[in-house]
């Protein structure tokens, strides 16, 4: 006897679509973030490497391999994870980006050849992708390089005397490079980022008795040393990025308590200043290379036998997150994510690693599953296993 109706055949059908929605709802929130591939250029192979990513979620790097063109690097721009090489310079036999703003200029280095043995880099700023050499700041600086670059097209870096001589920190408003000044008992400098209102930070050499490093920011041309923490040693420190709200990340040792890393991701935040501490128990390695307007911090961290992976702070006095666990575990089976090196004001995150299979060196960018969760103190989901 015929005993499913139509009306039970809906209703075991729906049950079925039920279970698979409330399947799926949690496969979705067992993740933060989604993970997208940057495809490398068609014929180069080899290793793709991301450097930076803008608001609109356009990432910029270097795609090099082969016995191609690109054997030595060349500047890319990543737009919806597909690459297009930057305009190339006349003569170049490599290129690389490392900054992008919210109006697509570029800024990066490209070298036209060895010098005894080494490249010798040339800053340059690419628009709509052209690239234009910004000038050296004095006929004794041979080498220039393109660190940062803010919404409005100013570029901060460096120049470098002869063969990696001693660098000057160095600022690019349009095509006049200005260069920044130091500090008592500091003698040259490296500048590393730039915030839209023109602060820029960056590293001071210093000697007293043993060379250090201090971190500093400049207000037009005055340079102010940042706090450090109490060190047994040396003092080595370094600023990489600052935001409009004056957040400054970078790392520093602190040699002081001996439980802690030798080198910690550090932020200084109104004149104070934090270790970000992932290790309160074992020695490793930290550094914060980016953060966005909302105070949350993205660089790398060694969070298990000194193996470094890229690394998430949300808020400041938070542990790390590692951001392969942040991502679908059926991908984290596939990639490891060794470093982020950018983050937008969407949380959307530029990163490097590798294949596990292959262990071919790869660039990727990755998405919040839920875009709206992007606020100051961005609470992420560890994934389940």
């Amino acid at each position: 006897m015929k005993r499913t109706t139509s009306a039970e055949r809906w209703l075991g059908l729906l049950v079925l679509l039920m279970t698979f929605w409330s399947t799926a709802s949690l496969a979705a929130q067992s993740h933060t973030f989604s993970l997208r591939v940057l495809d490398n250029l068609s014929g180069v192979g080899g290793a793709a490497v991301v450097n930076g990513i803008n608001d609109a979620g356009e990432a910029v790097g270097s795609a090099s391999g082969g016995s191609s063109s690109c054997a030595n690097g060349c500047a890319v721009i990543w737009r919806d994870g597909m690459p297009t090489m930057l305009g190339p310079v006349s003569g170049a036999i490599e290129s690389g980006a490392y900054s992008i703003n919210d109006a697509g200029q570029i800024a990066g280095i490209f070298s036209t050849g060895p010098s005894i043995g080494e490249p010798i880099y040339q800053a340059v700023i690419w628009n709509n992708g052209m690239p234009t050499l910004l000038p050296s700041p004095g006929p004794q600086y041979i080498e220039t390089i393109a660190a940062s670059i803010n919404n409005s097209g100013q570029v901060a870096g460096s120049a470098l005397t002869a063969f990696g001589g001693e660098p000057v920190a160095v600022v690019w408003n349009g095509l006049t490079p200005t260069i920044l000044g130091t500090t008592p008992g500091c003698y040259y400098g490296a500048a590393s980022g730039i915030n839209n209102g023109g602060l820029v930070v960056g590293t001071l050499y210093c000697s007293y008795g043993l060379e250090t490093s201090l971190p500093v920011f400049w207000r037009g041309t005055t340079a102010t040393r940042l706090p450090v923490h109490p060190t047994a040693g040396n003092v080595i420190a370094s600023t990489a990025a600052v935001n409009d709200l004056e957040l400054i990340v970078g790392m520093s040792d602190d040699a002081a308590n001996p439980d802690d890393a030798p080198f910690e991701a550090t932020a200084w935040a109104n004149g104070v200043v934090t270790n970000l501490r992932p290790f309160p128990k074992i020695q490793g390695y930290s550094s914060a290379t980016a953060v966005n307007n909302h105070g949350i911090i993205v660089g790398e961290a060694s969070f298990d036998a000194l193996v470094d992976h890229a690394a998430l702070w949300s808020p400041i006095g938070t542990a790390p997150q590692d951001l392969n666990q942040l991502i679908s575990p059926a991908v984290a089976k596939l990639y490891v994510l060794t470093g982020a090196t950018g983050i937008n004001d969407s949380c959307t995150i530029v990163a490097n690693g590798y294949d596990k299979k292959t262990l071919a060196h790869e660039a990727f960018m990755l998405k919040l599953i839920d875009p709206a969760s992007c606020a100051n103190g961005l609470v992420v989901q560890k994934t389940e296993n």
